[in-house]
């Protein structure tokens, strides 16, 4: 889930990271120095890239729907770099919001072919001593449809309410439901079609959204329920062109995209694990819970000001969050869905092999998503713990983010 960021004309490759290369694009676009009170985006951008309109009926519930791929127009959305600072606005249209259009998050989890050879690394934390039994804690809910159009994110207007709202946002006071009894079936992810792997991704969004939509709202933010397609070829997105493997959250139009040979990337040994694929889209609605409280916009504004080494680390401690909202995701639906402390286990793993370190071959790679070790410990984090507040990766020291 590395940050691309798209231009407008960007042809596939240039700016930001493609699988299969250990590095990553800083973006170039200047900002004013980040003192108290002065507007976070005082760069006028052009308009937004148009979202996608929904191909198929929007229903209240969550039952298997035929989602096909949304048409897209060129990709684009950002100026061009070293643009002189214009006056900002206020919040509601706010140019920040044109920052989002250029910004994806590509799971850190894929250098197909060298890389593979990487993933056998790691070991099991053993049993869990978080919390797995108990009565459903959530009330009975109508899940929205996925939302083509959903509304803006919100946006901080000084950096020093961005560091407010990633140091002590109101979300991390908020508990997850756990358990849930919402139950996730299984499917083979090396097997299943691509209309098969569309509508089981899509109803996992549904349990996503269950357990994530009342602690958002109690913070007092809301939660449209992001689309998920899946492609099998490289595709033209809100944030640009993807290639063949990947698994995206496009925060230009909040949509999830998700790569149908991306089992390929795994072990032989994971790759028919319970709950694999299941994690790597809990960790791109993470992402989305990480948009919808600002947390992502503030990140990314600190980490464009940043130098390029303190620029990973605000990259690697927006990446452990979404992994530790994945990990605390996995136990709330654990119960319902049929997965042992051993299947939760093994999911530790394959966090661990999805490190900076384990996927270059590097020890101690200074890479943006995290060593294997710190994502295994973050994911384990939110397995372990209900309190949102637990994956709190902006107040933790750099060295539990490296």
């Amino acid at each position: 889930m590395t940050q691309q960021w798209g231009t407008q004309g960007q042809q596939p490759g240039q700016g930001g990271q493609q699988w299969g290369q250990p590095g990553w694009n800083r973006p170039t676009q200047a900002w004013g120095a980040p003192v108290a009170g002065q507007p976070l985006y005082p760069q006028q951008a052009p308009a937004g890239y148009p979202p996608a309109q929904a191909p198929y009926p929007q229903t209240a519930a969550y039952p298997q729907q035929q989602f096909g791929q949304p048409a897209y127009g060129q990709p684009g959305g950002f100026p061009p770099a070293n643009r002189p600072p214009a006056p900002g606005g206020p919040r509601r249209g706010n140019p920040l919001r044109t920052l989002l259009l250029g910004v994806v998050l590509v799971v850190g989890i894929g250098f197909f072919g060298i890389a593979l050879v990487q993933y056998l690394g790691g070991g099991s934390d053993g049993p869990l001593s978080g919390p797995t039994a108990g009565q459903t804690v959530e009330p009975p809910v109508v899940v929205p449809a996925p939302d083509f159009s959903p509304p803006a994110v919100p946006q901080p207007e000084t950096y020093g309410e961005a560091t407010d709202w990633l140091t002590s946002n109101k979300v991390y006071d908020q508990t997850a439901p756990i358990p849930t009894n919402c139950a996730v079936p299984r499917i083979d992810m090396t097997t299943a079609s691509v209309t098969e792997l569309t509508d089981h991704l899509n109803e996992l969004t549904a349990c996503l959204w269950r357990v994530w939509s009342g602690p958002l709202q109690t913070a007092g933010y809301t939660l449209p329920r992001p689309p998920v397609t899946v492609y099998t070829e490289p595709i033209t997105t809100g944030c640009g062109s993807l290639d063949e493997v990947n698994a995206v959250y496009c925060a230009a139009d909040q949509h999830i995209y998700y790569a149908k040979p991306l089992y390929k990337i795994f072990p032989a040994d994971q790759q028919k694990a319970p709950f694999v694929v299941e994690a790597v889209l809990a960790h791109e609605f993470g992402h989305t819970i990480q948009a919808r409280t600002g947390i992502l916009i503030s990140s990314m504004a600190w980490e464009q000001k940043a130098s390029a080494s303190e620029a990973k680390v605000y990259s690697r401690r927006l990446e452990v969050q979404a992994d530790c909202f994945s990990g605390m995701f996995t136990v709330a639906v654990g119960g319902a869905s049929g997965l042992s402390n051993n299947d939760l286990a093994n999911l530790q793993d394959v966090m661990y092999n999805l490190g900076d370190d384990v996927l270059t071959g590097k020890a101690n790679y200074d890479g943006d998503h995290g060593l294997g070790k710190s994502r295994k410990k973050w994911f384990t984090t939110g397995q372990q713990n209900t309190l949102m507040g637990k994956c709190n990766t902006y107040t933790a020291s750099e060295s539990a983010v490296r």
